[in-house]
């Protein structure tokens, strides 16, 4: 056997002998998940026990990856729902704001201004038969939808004055997420409200560009957004939820039984994360107030006038985003508010 043959024979048995490995210990099936808050904050707490919930019972077979911030999206949140669409990215967490204003306009129905009274009433209607068929409006898009989260009730922080009254916020400029239902909702308390990529909220507080902005609690707190605002209006204007979703075409290449499993992780996460924003409620008031930031609760009085002052956007919207689905989302709210208490 000449030199050159023995070099082909052992190359030939190097490679076999990979394959052979190769196919004896396959490699994990990585998930990438992205979204777009903080490092730390409830959504990435969330996502971070997805991942490991998904490693333990996989025995490691499945590997999520979470990727704060929408870095694989050049942080913008419309680039990182068409990369969950087209499967460049597998999972995202999103709030029904985001796929109202760039995938289907029913998710508006989440966002209806004081529509939701507390965290039980909204996980219930989440968890619900509205819930369900709003997951089914992101399949007809191609995404599958495995559990709810929460984002949290919306508050308001500026820098220019206490808002406690519709008149307050006259000719103040806010930040709104980019539904044209929250821009009505300021419009009618004569605020200018503008939009932008939360990405760029923080540097737009701290130049003066925009005075401010509505979000919740968790959000301001881990954004730091104390840092460029004073005042804080505790006042629960909208309700958000978070929906941890699957490209659908990635969620069809798992077996049944890895289905199963995903969808266990995902519930089981959702429900720690629900339970992590609902602790950050209850004590973030205080912290932020402890970090500089003047708090103003309103009163029952005192929402009912901002309520009184926005009821047009019912009229409004309600034929925008279907008439029989708002009225079937009273319908299960009010249901969830008479339910006996778990």
């Amino acid at each position: 056997m000449g030199k050159r043959t023995r070099m082909f024979a052992l190359v030939f048995t190097v490679a076999a002998l990979a394959l052979f490995w190769g196919c004896g210990k396959p490699r994990n099936t990585v998930l990438r998940l992205s979204h777009i808050t903080s490092p730390g904050s409830a959504w990435d707490k969330g996502a971070q026990r997805f991942s490991e919930l998904v490693a333990e019972r996989s025995g490691g077979r499945i590997e999520v990856k979470v990727y704060p911030g929408a870095q694989l999206a050049q942080h913008n949140q419309k680039t990182e729902l068409q990369q969950l669409c087209n499967g460049t990215i597998d999972m995202t967490l999103h709030s029904p704001i985001i796929l109202a204003l760039f995938l289907d306009k029913r998710f508006d129905s989440f966002s209806l201004p004081w529509l939701f009274p507390d965290h039980t009433v909204a996980n219930r209607v989440c968890d619900g038969p509205f819930g369900e068929k709003a997951l089914g409006w992101l399949r007809e898009h191609g995404v599958h939808g495995l559990a709810y989260g929460v984002n949290g009730f919306r508050q308001l922080t500026n820098s220019v004055r206490p808002v406690e009254t519709p008149a307050d916020l006259k000719g103040m400029e806010v930040r709104v997420a980019g539904t044209d239902l929250f821009r009505a909702v300021f419009s009618a308390f004569g605020a200018n409200p503008m939009t932008m990529d939360f990405g760029e909220v923080f540097t737009a507080l701290q130049q003066g560009t925009i005075s401010a902005q509505e979000n919740p609690l968790s959000i301001i707190n881990s954004s730091k957004l104390y840092e460029v605002q004073k005042h804080l209006t505790v006042w629960g204007y909208a309700y958000d939820p978070l929906i941890l979703t699957m490209n659908q075409t990635r969620w069809g290449s798992f077996s049944p039984e890895d289905q199963t499993l995903l969808s266990s992780c995902a519930r089981d996460a959702m429900a720690y994360q629900r339970g992590v924003v609902a602790e950050e409620d209850d004590r973030l008031t205080g912290e932020l107030a402890d970090r500089g930031m003047a708090v103003h609760v309103l009163n029952v009085q005192e929402v009912a006038a901002f309520r009184e002052a926005c009821s047009p956007v019912y009229e409004e919207f309600g034929p925008k985003i279907g008439a029989e689905i708002v009225s079937l989302l009273q319908a299960e709210v009010a249901k969830a508010v008479g339910a006996p208490v778990e």
